[in-house]
């Protein structure tokens, strides 16, 4: 195996630790979450035991009790059955996984490997490093070449996204103040906190990185460039837009500014830690997400089993019904011939994307694999940046927001779509579907393709109802001969339901995309099986119906008038 020799990362000074679940609840000491915390025991005498050989600074908990357990409930989850609960912290062992702070000199394998052998850990591990994955490009030009690849224009004559449909992204912050996204970004979070982590050999941390609050502003720009790829307003004088501009943002912050030096140079980039990354991600899917945006990674060894709580975290995300993606990375590398894998575009649910050149081809830097990715475009990318600016960037991390911002496209479209539905939609109709290889993935992304098997325009999924006609016969006897006919033409679109005896079928109706029951324009919902529902015409488009059956099943006719 030849490859470049990367490697990984470790955080020095924390472990990550997981509880078997009969010792956590034997616990008699309050662990507590966040990252501030005086506790140096957890309570449970024999895991103590062997903390005391090592200088323990403080022991935080993962997560709490999530949302789900106080019975609350997401418009993009993914579909479950009546009574069914949904996907909680406990459940995947957050509440029960404790991030060990010690000393930066201790020797944090030695102490993993003391813990694994302790009969009340269920797993303990190293924390890794993670970067973003961009590198800094300012030629100009003059178009938006990228979303003409992918081919947005002809998609967004079927949709322009839906402002139900959440994109996070989770990332170095979002510029709240920048002209094309600040309409459209909701309340979210700034999960960095750093303080005595020790930076990455000859870099320090610089800026906000001491405390968690509710601010995810941008100091550094890469998040907000990825924001306004994904989902930037457009028709402004710059003339950026986003691939699903009519989608809403969720800010989270993980990653902190890092000055690093080598030899004369000193150049300013960002970094964050997989622990912190997990929470982003776990926070988001608890807060609306219905596509999360990772335009991130580092390294672990080959040898050693996916991170935990990262991949804890993205199943918790995926089971919540979010599409995750994630960069593979700008190292030039071959990633199968390397004794690292990339994380988290590795995780089996993730859609691990590559960058293309506006020529079509593989980016020199991008890297690539057998990691089942699309490719979409990353070099010369124009955007929206931090101080309310724009700028042009190379990267992976330029062409994750654009497979996002599709994910979200066909969720908009389709929300009735699972992640691994969405995730497969994007992989079949991409450019090389039918030549998969390690290079090139599935190929470029497709969003008219996607966005049209979506929606059932190629006769899949969505039955469409042919269009009104009326049609009447005649006979003209004699020249100069007149037959007078009247048309009556209604500005409403009446539908109506026969649905089965002893059932209760209701009936959503939504111009532009796929209704869902907490999102439509009209709907009929009695007792019954049959429903009516008026909804005005406004103008030309397409109106999507739904029928939802509350309770039992059968036969069902369904007419479409003019009111």
């Amino acid at each position: 195996m030849s490859g470049k020799g990367l490697k990984p990362t470790i955080v020095k000074g924390r472990v990550i630790l997981k509880l078997k679940d009969q010792a956590a609840r034997a616990s008699t000491v309050s662990i507590p979450t966040g990252r501030v915390s005086t506790a140096k025991t957890l309570g449970v005498l024999s895991v103590d035991n062997v903390l005391k050989n090592y200088d323990v600074i403080s022991i935080v908990k993962l997560r709490s009790p999530s949302a789900e357990e106080s019975a609350t409930t997401r418009v993009n989850a993914t579909p479950r059955t009546v009574g069914e609960p949904g996907p909680t912290h406990d459940e995947f062992g957050f509440t029960r996984t404790f991030l060990v702070n010690v000393a930066p000199e201790t020797d944090v394998k030695a102490m993993v490997a003391d813990l694994k052998k302790n009969p009340n850990v269920e797993d303990a591990r190293v924390d890794y490093y993670a970067r973003i994955s961009v590198t800094p490009n300012d030629t100009l030009f003059d178009e938006l070449w990228g979303l003409k690849m992918i081919k947005c224009e002809q998609a967004w004559d079927l949709t322009q996204g839906s402002s139900d449909v959440v994109v996070a992204i989770v990332d170095t912050g979002i510029d709240k103040e920048h002209p094309d996204l600040k309409s459209k970004l909701l309340s979210g979070f700034d999960m960095v906190n750093v303080a005595g982590v020790p930076a990455d050999e000859g870099c320090v941390w610089e800026g906000d990185f001491l405390t968690r609050d509710d601010d995810p502003d941008d100091e550094n720009g890469h998040g907000t460039h990825c924001a306004g790829i994904a989902a930037g307003i457009p028709d402004n004088a710059k003339g950026i837009a986003g691939v699903a501009w009519k989608c809403n943002l969720l800010p989270v912050r993980v990653m902190a500014n890092l000055r690093c030096t080598e030899g004369n140079q000193t150049y300013v980039t960002a970094s964050g830690i997989f622990s912190d990354i997990a929470d982003g991600i776990i926070w988001a899917a608890d807060h609306g997400a219905s596509v999360i945006s990772l335009s991130l990674g580092g390294f672990v060894d080959k040898s050693e089993p996916e991170p935990e709580p990262m991949k804890s975290a993205l199943d918790y995300a995926v089971s919540k019904g979010c599409v995750v993606v994630a960069a593979m990375g700008n190292d030039e590398a071959n990633l199968d011939n390397e004794t690292v894998y990339n994380y988290p575009s590795k995780h089996a649910k993730v859609l691990a994307v590559g960058a293309v050149e506006e020529n079509g081809k593989r980016a020199y830097f991008s890297n690539f694999g057998d990691y089942k990715q699309v490719m979409a475009p990353g070099v010369n990318i124009l955007s929206t940046y931090f101080g309310s600016t724009y700028e042009r960037l190379d990267g992976t991390s330029m062409a994750t927001p654009f497979v996002a911002g599709l994910a979200a496209l066909v969720k908009s479209a389709n929300p009735h779509l699972t992640p691994e539905q969405v995730v497969d939609l994007i992989r079949q109709t991409s450019t090389s579907a039918g030549s998969y290889g390690s290079e090139f993935g599935f190929g470029i992304i497709d969003a008219e393709k996607a966005t049209k098997k979506a929606l059932g325009v190629d006769g899949e999924g969505t039955v469409a109802i042919p269009p009104f006609a009326q049609e009447i016969a005649g006979t003209i006897k004699k020249s100069g001969e007149e037959k007078l006919y009247k048309l009556t033409v209604s500005n409403s679109l009446v539908l109506d339901l026969d649905g089965p005896d002893n059932a209760d079928f209701d009936l959503y109706v939504r111009k532009g995309s796929a209704p869902t029951r907490k999102a439509y324009d009209v709907r009929g919902y009695t007792s019954k099986a049959d429903e009516s529902v008026a909804i005005p015409i406004t103008g030309p488009g397409e109106y999507y119906i739904m029928i939802h059956s509350y309770k039992g099943t059968g036969d069902f006719k369904l007419k479409a008038r003019l009111g």
